[in-house]
């Protein structure tokens, strides 16, 4: 399995192929306990993999895979407790499969001008008085075994269930910022990647050794190791 990966490169400007291939790699993956927990270790003691480990409010992402220069890097999410409405969109296109739990899917279409959403907003933005805004396209229920790819383009939001795992396998960016949209609150930001994030939030979102060894625990409880 670990060859594999070290062969693999992933061309996501042709995203039929891309989807096929990744899509291929991401089940043998789940298949192979044995390498997932291999690429785990490796995660957790290499620091240029761990430090783009992160916690959010809604979901964990352990980085256990890197090789944007051929494509690609894989991570495991795994979701919090909580749930929030918020439509948004990636700056790369990606591929996700779910190991455990559930989700509701919504993919949407953006209505209105994002160029008027000021280029330095990181944190938030009112968008209530204005005409941006986000609208359902159609809803998919995700559950363990389904897998899907996202062109960057797309908007969408995921619904999980507590506990849910996906492995998840982005390509390189293609765009300098996506954008995060909140319909309880009517808040709009942009999401940067981590050479112009603020320095506050990189050091927010950091996670420790002992929440990794944790959220391991965690997986290894769930039988996804």
């Amino acid at each position: 399995m670990l060859d594999a990966l070290d062969r693999l490169t992933v061309d996501w400007s042709d995203l039929p192929k891309a989807r096929a291939q990744t899509r291929e790699i991401l089940l043998a993956l789940s298949e192979d306990k044995a390498a997932l927990r291999e690429l785990l270790e490796r995660s957790r003691e290499e620091e240029d993999l761990f430090d783009k480990c992160e916690h959010h409010r809604l979901l964990d992402k352990l980085v256990i895979y890197d090789a944007l220069d051929r494509g690609f890097r894989i991570r495991v999410h795994v979701s919090t407790d909580d749930h929030r409405d918020r439509p948004h969109d990636h700056r790369f296109s990606f591929t996700s499969l779910i190991m455990r739990g559930s989700y509701r899917h919504v993919r949407h279409q953006l209505v209105g001008r994002p160029e008027d959403i000021p280029d330095d907003v990181q944190d938030d933005f009112d968008a209530r008085d204005s005409d941006l805004r986000v609208e359902p396209r159609f809803v998919t229920r995700e559950v363990a075994g389904n897998c899907y790819t996202l062109h960057h383009s797309e908007i969408h939001t995921t619904f999980t269930t507590p506990n849910t795992v996906s492995l998840f396998l982005r390509g390189p960016a293609e765009k300098e910022r996506s954008i995060i949209t909140e319909r309880e609150t009517g808040r709009v930001w942009w999401r940067f990647g981590e050479d112009k994030e603020k320095a506050e939030r990189r050091v927010s979102k950091r996670i420790s050794k002992q929440y990794f060894d944790e959220l391991t625990q965690r997986l290894q409880g769930m039988e996804v190791l």
